[in-house]
């Protein structure tokens, strides 16, 4: 689905006119019929707006998930960080990251299967 006919659908959801939204928004009522008309887009300012106003992601307004909201991560803040710096690597660097994590998991697999008694001779 467009942006301009996810724009149009939000307006008639939440019951209200364009005149409306462009008051509240202070966005001028022409320019947002363009949006509507599929005329013109809006800049990346206007779109977190909109989607503020709405509640609704931005992928959602440009049609990249039919989700109005993402669901919400359950990642902690080293998890998510984690990801983040991986996903900036090149690819065979993300291999070389991969890698070593899975050589550290065998590091505490090795530790956590160690013997708690010495054998005796």
């Amino acid at each position: 689905m467009s942006f301009s006919l996810r724009l149009e659908n939000l307006i008639e959801e939440n019951d209200i006119t364009q005149k409306q939204l462009s008051t509240e928004l202070h966005i001028a009522a022409t320019t947002l019929n363009g949006y509507v008309n599929n005329h013109r887009e809006p800049d990346f300012h206007t779109l977190v707006r909109l989607a503020r106003y709405f509640d609704v992601s931005t992928d959602y307004l440009l049609g990249l998930t039919n989700n109005k909201k993402p669901a919400p991560s359950t990642l902690n803040t080293a998890e998510s960080t984690l990801i983040r710096l991986y996903r900036a690597l090149l690819p065979d660097r993300q291999e070389l990251l991969i890698e070593q994590a899975m050589f550290y998991q065998k590091l505490d697999n090795k530790s956590t299967k160690s013997p708690l008694h010495k054998e005796k001779d």
